[in-house]
């Protein structure tokens, strides 16, 4: 076996996964498999195994520094400030209609602190069917969304949901911005599954992507192109049902 690859059973105790755990993030594209010239069982790098079990035991030691939350106002300040650096102060909504978003429903923003500091954030909306339509064909944009296109959320009764940003502070370490990304990620997805569980009957998730980047994390995470004939360019819509299978799915990744 090359130094620089660890087998499967090598890996999955660097990681302390179970067997179904790592497979489960194989398949996932979260671990790299490579399949070298003459082998027909996948290997997989030692730089990426031990970069991921770094990551773990960071997040381990720095837990009870890491905090969840519906965003306060003042986190809606430092969540602005990401923004502005990830998407360019043209794109961000100002803060009182964002507080007056979060008022009318309070699901709408969620941060991610870590020692205290806003590391990232993500949005989400209720909308009205109108307004969601214009959306999806690029008749409207986020940056026209107003109070009256937001709809609170409502227990035992059917509606979609929009994910309008996931952002982490384009300020920290690579390899930070990719633990952040993946905790972030993994709060939404638990998240979702809290929604179902309590009553809250989303039927499907949407998104819009406009770069590869995020292509690509959409894809991986099962969520479909939906063919629409938008008037706004480069921008792809995605769609996830959340039917008892998807929901399963979310879950598995949530807990590992």
């Amino acid at each position: 076996m090359p130094q620089q690859y660890y087998t499967a059973s090598e890996a999955q105790q660097k990681l302390g996964f179970s067997r179904a755990a790592f497979f489960r993030k194989v398949k996932q594209g979260i671990i790299h498999k490579v399949v070298l010239p003459g082998m027909k069982q996948g290997v997989y790098p030692k730089r990426d195994i031990d970069a991921l079990a770094l990551s773990m035991q960071t997040v381990f030691e720095q837990f009870q520094d890491i905090v969840f939350s519906h965003s306060s106002p003042e986190e809606q300040k430092e969540e602005m400030e990401i923004g502005i650096r990830v998407f360019g102060k043209d794109f961000i909504t100002p803060l009182p209609e964002r507080i007056a978003f979060q008022e009318k429903c309070e699901f709408t923003f969620h941060s991610l602190k870590a020692h205290g500091k806003v590391v990232g954030y993500f949005s989400l909306f209720r909308f009205t069917d109108e307004f969601l339509e214009k959306l999806l064909h690029g008749e409207q944009v986020e940056r026209n969304i107003t109070l009256d296109n937001i709809l609170p959320f409502t227990r035992l009764e059917r509606f979609h949901l929009y994910i309008d940003v996931l952002a982490i502070d384009p300020l920290l370490s690579h390899h930070l911005r990719n633990l952040y990304a993946g905790l972030l990620v993994s709060h939404l997805f638990h998240l979702l599954v809290s929604f179902h569980n309590n009553g809250y009957l989303i039927d499907k998730v949407y998104t819009i992507t406009s770069n590869q980047e995020t292509d690509k994390l959409a894809a991986r995470f099962n969520f479909h192109k939906v063919q629409t004939r938008s008037l706004t360019p480069n921008r792809i819509v995605w769609e996830l049902p959340l039917r008892e299978q998807q929901l399963q799915q979310l879950s598995s990744f949530w807990h590992g």
